[in-house]
């Protein structure tokens, strides 16, 4: 039988990282879910780290690999949803470790057309080099422990308030009253939503802005976008930030002028109306 859920998780080389992003999902509250790993290129090490940490995973792991050429995150990401056994998408991300209810929130808040969108909290440098796979299994990222309650009060990372649990429905729409938006490491919806809208748009070639485009056609085709925030949980490992490409900025601005729900160059080719064959352009 499918899974209920597939999560779906890009990754490139971090393999320290990603043991502990995977120890995250070993301790996972629901167990009927799969991870589909997708590797946008990277080395060897990578893979030997999937087929090692099979061998004691608790739940499906499947494993995509693509030719390193370049930050192609959307592409990975399509490879990934294509390869999925669950009608329930959610997408995290290789370094945020979730907490032990993060796939359980996303399924038990899934609504018809929509997409459930969530944060993370960020760690600081220090607290993520102390956190090994045993701090995970032990459940201390979920408790406000010493270590993580120093690291709030000194200003070492941010948004802490992200990692507390509101279950209470008044409570959480009273905080989260800010307009949903889609973050690429924590958002969720139904497989044949992401399949109407054609997926991520392949266009983009360079960190960000797919996310952002992604949602817009999503609101395009009448999907409801809601919180769940302070419900699925993510701590996010401190690495370097990132620029975003200005090429990408030019894209997403394109679809915005054309209003178009579906992408031509996702999930699906789509070759528009006297375009040649192979021809990228939005539909």
């Amino acid at each position: 039988m499918a899974p209920k859920v597939s999560v779906i998780i890009p990754v490139y080389n971090a393999v320290q990282t990603l043991e502990l992003v995977l120890t995250g999902y070993r301790r996972q509250s629901m167990r009927d879910f799969e991870v589909v790993l997708t590797d946008d290129g990277s080395g060897s090490e990578v893979r030997a780290c999937v087929d090692s940490f099979s061998e004691r995973s608790s739940f499906p792991l499947k494993y995509v690999f693509q030719p390193d050429e370049g930050y192609r995150r959307a592409r990975a990401i399509n490879h990934a949803v294509q390869e999925s056994s669950s009608d329930y998408l959610v997408f995290a991300d290789a370094d945020c470790i979730p907490h032990h209810d993060f796939v359980k929130a996303h399924y038990e808040y899934r609504a018809a057309r929509a997409a459930l969108c969530g944060r993370r909290v960020l760690m600081g440098a220090a607290l993520s080099a102390k956190i090994d796979s045993q701090y995970i299994l032990e459940g201390k990222l979920d408790r406000l422990t010493p270590m993580r309650l120093a690291s709030a009060l000194l200003g070492r990372g941010d948004h802490w308030d992200e990692g507390f649990t509101l279950r209470n429905r008044i409570v959480h729409a009273w905080i989260n009253s800010k307009r949903p938006s889609i973050l690429g490491s924590n958002f969720s919806l139904e497989k044949s939503l992401f399949e109407e809208v054609n997926g991520f748009n392949e266009d983009f070639v360079g960190y960000g802005g797919e996310d952002t485009e992604l949602e817009y056609r999503l609101r395009m085709a009448g999907a409801q976008l809601q919180w769940v925030r302070h419900r699925a949980i993510q701590y996010h490992v401190h690495h370097p930030s990132r620029s975003g490409s200005r090429m990408n900025l030019a894209v997403l601005e394109q679809t915005l002028a054309l209003g178009r729900i579906t992408c031509s160059n996702g999930l699906r080719k789509i070759e528009t109306l006297g375009q040649k064959a192979g021809a990228r352009d939005l539909e």
